[in-house]
């Protein structure tokens, strides 16, 4: 859920562009991938198995902002994990909470596949306000028996992914995937499109103009680039944050930009390859999508973007069922100062109501699939108190 998961479509020459993917340019990497198998046959706690399954929510940056207290045989407490915060993009910590609410979505889903259900408190011990973070928990959850219903996603969270390449813009959603989409969302939210090809084209315009007021900034792009991973060894080590892999860059195009173009020391310069490849790369994503979707609440309280995650996570998930892929893109929706004038046309285009907040911005169509982003062992995420 991630405003730029992939960040690079890279100047590179065309003629490097052109050379086809090679065998063994760039490993895929096991380790960090190997949450997506599911949990280990040894696992006997339903929750750390449920937690195998949560553990692949979508976040910002990947950042996996996920901090877990385990408690008795049959409860648990989420928190937000302020070391793997954003804090110069994501000002207020606004999609950290989406991102909690992702979480908290494919945890329940999945216990349903174990023949539980949770019973769920959010902020059991008050709800915090926007200015701060501080450490009561984002949830509380306990698990009790009920085989009464298999939750249908569960069977698709293994294989969601945000998809970050160009979309083939011949290829729409049916109005009946789009009434499904609709129909998936929970409580407390509200899901719209846009299809109009005008419509569409000015959003792209606002996508890569948010994009560009992003990067305009040498410490947001250090903050970018503590998450981006310039090698396969970078993601087997941290098993977090994302890749050009996972922007569909492979071969020899792949291998050149990391042995030559991409540096972590370059990539602060809003004038460098890294800032000006996330800009094409933007208008290039938003310019292919056959339509947009928009999730709003009506308010912006931490329990909204809480409920806000938890209904895209579900879209998601019913977007993989119907064979489409999505892709945030969440630039135009951040909360500093450089990005106010396009949040604000942003929520002009879209008709937003008054009072209401725009949680997620994304592209919905159909591209061709692109790796998983690693994920941390489940166990990594269970504190010790």
């Amino acid at each position: 859920m991630n405003r730029r998961e992939a960040i690079l479509g890279i100047g590179v020459a065309g003629a490097v562009l052109a050379v086809p993917a090679l065998a063994g340019c760039g490993e895929r990497a096991t380790l960090a991938l190997k949450p997506w198998s599911g949990p280990p046959p040894e696992e006997h706690d339903v929750r750390l198995k449920a937690l195998s399954y949560a553990v692949l929510a979508p976040s910002a940056h990947n950042t996996q902002p996920w901090s877990l207290a385990l408690r008795g045989q049959d409860e648990l407490s989420l928190y937000v994990d302020r070391t793997r915060l954003l804090p110069e993009t994501d000002v207020p910590f606004r999609q950290a909470h989406v991102s909690q609410g992702t979480f908290l979505e494919l945890l329940v889903i999945a216990l349903s596949a174990f023949g539980c259900r949770a019973e769920l408190t959010l902020f059991p011990e008050g709800e915090y306000t926007n200015a701060a973070i501080d450490d009561r928990p984002v949830a509380h959850l306990r698990v009790l028996p009920d085989a009464t219903r298999l939750d249908p996603l569960f069977s698709h969270i293994t294989s969601r992914r945000s998809n970050k390449r160009a979309y083939d813009p011949s290829r729409k959603p049916s109005q009946a995937q789009l009434a499904a989409l609709a129909g998936s969302i929970t409580e407390g939210t509200s899901l719209a499109f846009i299809e109009n090809a005008d419509a569409r084209r000015r959003l792209a315009g606002i996508c890569a103009n948010g994009m560009a007021a992003e990067v305009s900034a040498r410490a947001r792009n250090v903050e970018t680039a503590k998450w981006f991973r310039f090698s396969t060894r970078e993601l087997e080590e941290k098993r977090d944050g994302f890749a050009l892999e996972h922007n569909g860059k492979s071969g020899f195009t792949r291998w050149f930009a990391e042995t030559f173009l991409l540096s972590r020391e370059g990539s602060a310069d809003p004038n460098g390859t890294f800032a000006t490849g996330a800009v094409d790369l933007a208008r290039e994503q938003a310019g292919s999508a056959p339509a947009f979707g928009v999730l709003t609440t009506p308010t912006n309280t931490r329990r909204a973007q809480v409920l806000a995650g938890r209904a895209y996570a579900r879209v998601a998930l019913t977007a993989q069922s119907l064979g489409l892929t999505m892709h945030p893109m969440s630039q135009s929706l951040e909360e500093y100062r450089d990005m106010a004038s396009i949040k604000a046309r942003l929520e002009r285009e879209v008709a937003l109501t008054p009072g209401s907040t725009v949680q997620m911005l994304f592209r919905l169509g159909h591209a061709d699939e692109t790796p998983h982003t690693p994920r941390r062992d489940p166990h990594d995420l269970v504190r010790s108190t």
